[in-house]
C-alpha cells in the first residue's frame, strides 16, 4: 500500500470509528451505569485516532484497526446488555 492509499485507508477507518462513536452514544442512553462508565473511558480514544490518521505508518495502521475493532466490540456488548435486547 503506498502512502496515498494508506492515508485514504486511515481516513476511511477514522470515519468508521466516528460512526461507531455516534451509534454507541445512542446505545448508551439505553444502557446501564456500567456501560456508561466504560464509555467515559473509551470515548476520548477517538481524539487519539484522529492523530493516528495523520500518521502513515504500519504501526498507526495496526493501531487504527485495533481501535475500530474495540469500538465494534463495545457497541455490540452495549446492544446485547441494554434493556430490550438488541437494536
Amino acid at each position: 500500500m503506498n502512502e496515498r492509499q494508506m492515508r485514504d485507508w486511515m481516513k476511511e477507518n477514522l470515519g468508521r470509528l466516528k460512526t461507531l462513536r455516534d451509534e454507541i452514544r445512542v446505545d448508551i442512553h439505553l444502557a446501564g451505569m456500567e456501560a456508561k462508565d466504560k464509555w467515559k473511558e473509551l470515548e476520548p480514544v477517538v481524539r487519539d485516532a484522529e492523530k493516528l490518521a495523520e500518521e502513515v505508518t504500519d504501526v498507526s495502521q495496526r493501531a487504527m484497526e485495533e481501535l475500530v475493532e474495540k469500538f465494534r466490540g463495545f457497541r455490540e456488548s452495549v446492544r446485547h446488555h441494554r434493556p430490550g435486547g438488541q437494536a
